[in-house]
């Protein structure tokens, strides 16, 4: 055979010998099986994207609320209740109130609208939001009543109940090691002491609750919950006192030695009509930016708050505290806002 006719011209050019109108060249074997890897490539890219939930909008809980049912029976029922509106990695409650913007809250929010139920990091089922009859008035909470094919009740004292119009990341935790639990103690003993409790009463304290947070490039952080009722002498009387901690622990690796370091202490001492309670919490990744926050119910006597804690450029804070009594019976009707509008 004539090599002559045979030119090598790098893989553009490549011959296997037959006559070159029949040949199937190697470069276009090449492109075919590129293309098809590329489109192979972005249809399991789209398709990942599909199954990547979008992070909430709002977030609501669950609170306990005494109703009267169809027969006029007073029955124990859970009720939405509103803890924040979610915005890229920022939290906030919706604007001022008055009864037009609460009609569009409800609206957009309650009216038969569907939300996912969580629990312990895990789902719980679904409910549906139902517009109220009036606007809530009862410790001015922005409540709306639901249902649902699932037993919500009885909620619990220590686990908060999550509320979301998008699926919650499911995040598995690392068990908390005995030697761990024991060193966040002490560091909650350290906070009640400098708190000034007397030791005796800070190493009674018992840790009634104890959870992880995922901070994504560091090891999981702890989070505890302390409590106790107390009695302490106050101007030669015997009163009842309370405490309440919430602490937030991580671990600091130094020349090979580890160490657990306090990053949060919400720490709060007093009678228990004037004491901030922290609990029922959750953690969880509530914005869906990777890091999971503490969302905690805070109770001041009769009222409460909502309150987020998660990181921001490394360190534990305070992320939103929502407000008390903002949706109540004082809200102006329509007219008062169209005769106070400038």
């Amino acid at each position: 055979m004539d090599n002559s006719a045979v030119s090598p011209q790098g893989v553009e050019g490549f011959s296997t010998g037959f006559p070159q109108a029949n040949s199937v060249s190697l470069a276009s074997i090449l492109r075919g099986m590129l293309v098809r890897s590329w489109l192979l490539g972005i249809g399991l890219w789209l398709s990942c994207i599909g199954a990547v939930s979008a992070a909430p909008s709002v977030l609501f809980t669950l609170q306990e609320r005494s109703l009267l049912d169809e027969r006029g029976n007073i029955v124990l029922s859970p009720v939405l209740d509103f803890v924040t509106q979610v915005r890229g990695d920022q939290f906030r409650n919706p604007p001022i109130p008055s009864e037009t913007e609460y009609n569009i809250f409800a609206q957009n929010y309650f009216k038969n609208r569907p939300y996912s139920v969580w629990r312990l990091g895990q789902p719980l089922g679904s409910l549906t939001a139902l517009i109220p009859e009036k606007i809530p008035s009862l410790y001015g909470s922005l409540e709306a009543p639901i249902k649902t094919e699932q037993s919500l009740l009885p909620l619990s004292d220590l686990d908060l109940v999550l509320v979301s119009d998008q699926p919650l990341k499911e995040i598995a935790h690392k068990p908390i090691a005995v030697e761990v639990l024991s060193s966040v103690d002490d560091l909650a003993k350290a906070a009640f002491e400098k708190a000034g409790l007397p030791a005796k009463v800070s190493a009674g304290v018992p840790r009634i609750w104890v959870g992880s947070a995922v901070v994504p490039g560091k090891p999981d952080a702890v989070v505890a919950l302390y409590r106790k009722v107390f009695s302490a002498k106050q101007n030669g009387a015997t009163v009842r006192q309370i405490v309440n901690l919430l602490l937030v622990a991580e671990s600091v690796t130094d020349k090979g030695q580890t160490t657990w370091q306090p990053r949060l202490n919400q720490i709060s001492l007093g009678s228990p009509q004037n004491a901030t309670q922290y609990g029922p919490l959750a953690i969880a990744d509530v914005n869906g930016d990777g890091n999971e926050e503490i969302v905690v119910r805070e109770t001041h006597f009769e009222r409460w708050t909502y309150s987020i804690y998660g990181t921001s450029q490394g360190q534990w804070q305070s992320r939103y505290s929502g407000l008390e009594g903002n949706y109540g019976k004082e809200l102006p009707s329509v007219e008062d806002e169209e005769t106070s509008a400038p």
